[in-house]
Protein backbone atom coordinates (compact mmCIF):
# COMPACT_ATOMS: atom_id res chain seq x y z
CA UNK A 1 0.00 0.00 0.00
CA UNK A 2 1.04 3.38 -0.71
CA UNK A 3 2.21 6.16 1.46
CA UNK A 4 -0.38 8.15 0.35
CA UNK A 5 -3.12 5.75 0.42
CA UNK A 6 -2.16 4.67 4.19
CA UNK A 7 -2.39 8.29 5.27
CA UNK A 8 -5.61 8.68 3.65
CA UNK A 9 -6.90 5.59 5.43
CA UNK A 10 -5.35 7.08 8.56
CA UNK A 11 -6.86 10.27 8.37
CA UNK A 12 -10.39 9.08 7.46
CA UNK A 13 -10.41 6.88 10.71
CA UNK A 14 -9.19 9.41 12.50
CA UNK A 15 -12.33 11.58 10.96
CA UNK A 16 -14.83 8.94 11.56
CA UNK A 17 -13.59 8.52 15.37
CA UNK A 18 -14.15 11.88 15.99
CA UNK A 19 -17.46 12.36 14.08
CA UNK A 20 -18.78 9.02 15.97
CA UNK A 21 -17.96 10.88 19.77
CA UNK A 22 -21.13 13.06 18.38
CA UNK A 23 -23.43 10.64 18.83
CA UNK A 24 -21.70 9.58 22.38
CA UNK A 25 -23.32 12.51 24.44
CA UNK A 26 -24.44 13.73 27.57
CA UNK A 27 -27.17 11.62 28.66
CA UNK A 28 -30.52 13.73 28.84
CA UNK A 29 -31.02 14.41 32.24
CA UNK A 30 -34.55 13.85 33.92
CA UNK A 31 -37.21 17.50 33.16
CA UNK A 32 -36.21 19.10 37.18
CA UNK A 33 -38.90 19.57 39.73
CA UNK A 34 -39.29 23.68 39.69
CA UNK A 35 -41.10 25.12 42.91
CA UNK A 36 -42.29 28.76 43.27
CA UNK A 37 -44.21 30.05 46.20
CA UNK A 38 -46.82 32.40 44.72
CA UNK A 39 -49.03 34.70 47.33
CA UNK A 40 -52.11 36.33 45.44
CA UNK A 41 -54.47 39.01 46.60
CA UNK A 42 -57.49 40.63 44.38
CA UNK A 43 -56.22 43.81 45.13
CA UNK A 44 -52.35 43.71 45.09
CA UNK A 45 -51.57 40.87 42.14
CA UNK A 46 -48.96 37.98 43.01
CA UNK A 47 -45.62 38.08 45.08
CA UNK A 48 -42.83 35.27 45.88
CA UNK A 49 -43.76 36.54 49.35
CA UNK A 50 -46.80 37.64 50.99
CA UNK A 51 -45.78 41.58 51.53
CA UNK A 52 -44.39 41.57 47.60
CA UNK A 53 -47.51 41.64 46.14
CA UNK A 54 -47.12 43.33 42.96
CA UNK A 55 -49.38 43.93 39.27
CA UNK A 56 -47.90 42.14 37.54
CA UNK A 57 -46.73 39.71 39.68
CA UNK A 58 -42.81 38.18 39.81
CA UNK A 59 -41.95 36.52 36.07
CA UNK A 60 -41.63 32.78 35.78
CA UNK A 61 -39.21 31.02 34.14
CA UNK A 62 -39.70 27.10 32.86
CA UNK A 63 -38.46 24.68 30.36
CA UNK A 64 -40.70 22.78 28.10
CA UNK A 65 -41.08 18.94 30.10
CA UNK A 66 -40.24 20.85 33.51
CA UNK A 67 -42.29 19.68 36.31
CA UNK A 68 -43.82 22.76 37.93
CA UNK A 69 -45.17 22.74 41.84
CA UNK A 70 -46.92 25.83 42.71
CA UNK A 71 -47.58 26.81 46.45
CA UNK A 72 -50.55 29.17 46.21
CA UNK A 73 -51.47 30.96 49.14
CA UNK A 74 -54.45 33.33 48.84
CA UNK A 75 -54.34 36.42 51.59
CA UNK A 76 -57.35 38.02 50.98
CA UNK A 77 -59.64 35.04 52.34
CA UNK A 78 -61.26 34.65 48.09
CA UNK A 79 -61.30 32.01 46.35
CA UNK A 80 -58.30 32.55 43.20
CA UNK A 81 -56.57 30.21 40.83
CA UNK A 82 -53.61 30.21 38.83
CA UNK A 83 -53.79 29.10 34.57
CA UNK A 84 -51.33 30.17 31.69
CA UNK A 85 -53.46 32.38 29.47
CA UNK A 86 -51.85 31.28 26.36
CA UNK A 87 -54.07 33.06 24.18
CA UNK A 88 -54.25 36.63 26.44
CA UNK A 89 -57.64 36.86 26.42
CA UNK A 90 -58.40 36.22 30.33
CA UNK A 91 -60.36 33.18 29.95
CA UNK A 92 -59.49 29.46 30.98
CA UNK A 93 -60.17 27.79 27.26
CA UNK A 94 -59.88 24.21 26.69
CA UNK A 95 -56.77 23.96 25.79
CA UNK A 96 -55.42 25.51 28.93
CA UNK A 97 -56.95 23.36 31.63
CA UNK A 98 -54.01 21.32 31.75
CA UNK A 99 -52.04 24.53 32.90
CA UNK A 100 -55.01 25.36 35.64
CA UNK A 101 -54.87 25.14 39.06
CA UNK A 102 -57.68 23.96 41.54
CA UNK A 103 -59.65 26.80 42.85
CA UNK A 104 -57.43 27.91 46.62
CA UNK A 105 -59.10 30.08 49.42
CA UNK A 106 -57.77 29.81 52.84
CA UNK A 107 -54.02 28.59 53.73
CA UNK A 108 -51.67 26.84 51.06
CA UNK A 109 -52.78 24.71 47.64
CA UNK A 110 -50.05 22.43 46.31
CA UNK A 111 -50.41 22.03 42.75
CA UNK A 112 -48.00 20.51 39.91
CA UNK A 113 -48.23 19.78 36.66
CA UNK A 114 -45.71 19.09 33.76
CA UNK A 115 -44.63 22.39 31.45
CA UNK A 116 -46.49 21.86 27.98
CA UNK A 117 -44.50 22.40 24.69
CA UNK A 118 -45.52 25.95 24.01
CA UNK A 119 -42.61 28.03 23.88
CA UNK A 120 -42.89 32.10 24.21
CA UNK A 121 -43.95 34.43 27.31
CA UNK A 122 -47.91 34.15 28.77
CA UNK A 123 -49.57 35.74 30.68
CA UNK A 124 -50.70 33.50 33.96
CA UNK A 125 -53.75 34.97 36.18
CA UNK A 126 -56.27 34.37 38.49
CA UNK A 127 -60.04 33.10 36.36
CA UNK A 128 -62.74 34.73 38.92
CA UNK A 129 -64.27 38.01 38.52
CA UNK A 130 -62.52 40.59 40.04
CA UNK A 131 -59.17 39.55 40.03
CA UNK A 132 -57.78 41.33 37.12
CA UNK A 133 -55.03 42.38 39.17
CA UNK A 134 -53.70 38.94 39.76
CA UNK A 135 -51.66 38.42 36.43
CA UNK A 136 -47.60 38.48 35.69
CA UNK A 137 -45.92 36.63 32.81
CA UNK A 138 -44.26 33.27 32.58
CA UNK A 139 -41.59 32.44 30.16
CA UNK A 140 -41.61 29.03 28.52
CA UNK A 141 -37.83 28.01 26.88
CA UNK A 142 -37.39 25.13 24.61
CA UNK A 143 -34.41 24.29 26.10
CA UNK A 144 -31.54 24.55 28.99
CA UNK A 145 -28.48 26.58 27.49
CA UNK A 146 -25.72 24.48 29.18
CA UNK A 147 -26.39 21.40 26.56
CA UNK A 148 -26.01 23.66 23.69
CA UNK A 149 -22.87 25.46 24.56
CA UNK A 150 -21.26 21.51 25.17
CA UNK A 151 -22.35 20.60 21.66
CA UNK A 152 -20.79 23.78 20.58
CA UNK A 153 -17.41 22.93 22.05
CA UNK A 154 -17.58 19.33 20.62
CA UNK A 155 -18.73 20.42 17.18
CA UNK A 156 -15.91 22.90 17.10
CA UNK A 157 -13.17 20.63 17.91
CA UNK A 158 -14.53 18.03 15.23
CA UNK A 159 -14.36 20.88 12.98
CA UNK A 160 -10.90 21.82 13.44
CA UNK A 161 -9.44 18.06 13.62
CA UNK A 162 -11.22 18.01 10.20
CA UNK A 163 -9.56 20.64 8.69
CA UNK A 164 -6.36 19.42 10.01
CA UNK A 165 -6.83 16.04 8.53
CA UNK A 166 -8.05 17.35 4.79
CA UNK A 167 -4.82 19.60 4.86
CA UNK A 168 -2.70 17.17 5.82
CA UNK A 169 -4.14 14.67 3.10
CA UNK A 170 -3.95 17.39 0.56
CA UNK A 171 -0.05 17.90 1.31
CA UNK A 172 0.44 14.42 0.92
CA UNK A 173 -1.49 14.76 -2.36
CA UNK A 174 0.55 17.01 -4.11
CA UNK A 175 4.19 16.13 -2.46
CA UNK A 176 6.00 15.59 -5.06
CA UNK A 177 7.16 12.12 -5.82
CA UNK A 178 10.50 11.05 -6.45
CA UNK A 179 11.04 8.56 -8.99
CA UNK A 180 12.26 5.24 -7.42
CA UNK A 181 16.00 4.69 -8.25
CA UNK A 182 16.46 2.02 -11.19
CA UNK A 183 17.40 -1.26 -9.94
CA UNK A 184 21.29 -2.29 -10.54
CA UNK A 185 22.50 -3.83 -13.52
Amino acid sequence: MSTLRRRILVAASLVSLLLATLEIGTPVAAAPNITYQLYGNRNSGWGFTNNSLTTPGPPIEVVVGDNLTLNLTSLDGRSHNWYIDYNNNSVVDANETGSSSPTFRTGARLWNFTVSNRTGTFPYRSRFNGDGNMWGNITVLGSRGEPALTNLVLIGGVAIALVGVLAIAALAYRRRRVPPAPPPE
